[in-house]
């Protein structure tokens, strides 16, 4: 097993387009969209990773498409199990883009279903519940 590294100096306030861009490459490169086989996603740069730490998620994915925002969420999930530094809980990029589906009337239970089945983030997918109280 490989243990992530995280540079706190590396975080932005918000995710930019390009990083979007870069995430979306990596996720198609990963094929994480087999519900049934076992995927294996890269490592990403620091930089990229501090992303995942930054705010407005949903904002940057508001000019994305919905096949777009779930090969992201799918990426986001499987990812956080094989690295490290891609864990953020309650923080995690799937919440902001589960919403955005949701906004749009598109979230689907069975992505729901598929989310908790490949993480251990009790937070996902709808973020932290407490904080809604």
């Amino acid at each position: 097993m490989v243990v992530d590294s995280f540079d706190p100096s590396a975080m932005s306030d918000a995710v930019s387009a390009e990083q979007v861009r870069q995430w979306l490459l990596l996720a198609e490169r990963c094929v994480v969209d087999d519900a049934e086989g076992a995927v294996t996603v890269e490592s990403a740069a620091k930089e990229l990773v501090a992303s995942l730490f930054g705010r407005g998620w949903d904002n940057a994915a508001a000019d994305l498409s919905d096949a777009e925002i779930v090969l992201l969420i799918r990426l986001f999930t499987v990812g956080e199990m094989q690295h490290a530094s891609w864990q953020v809980g309650a923080k995690s990029p799937v919440v902001p883009l589960v919403k955005v589906l949701k906004q749009r009337d598109v979230f689907d239970q069975s992505l729901a279903r598929w989310i908790k089945a490949n993480t251990t983030n009790r937070f996902l997918p709808h973020g932290d519940l407490s904080a809604l109280l």
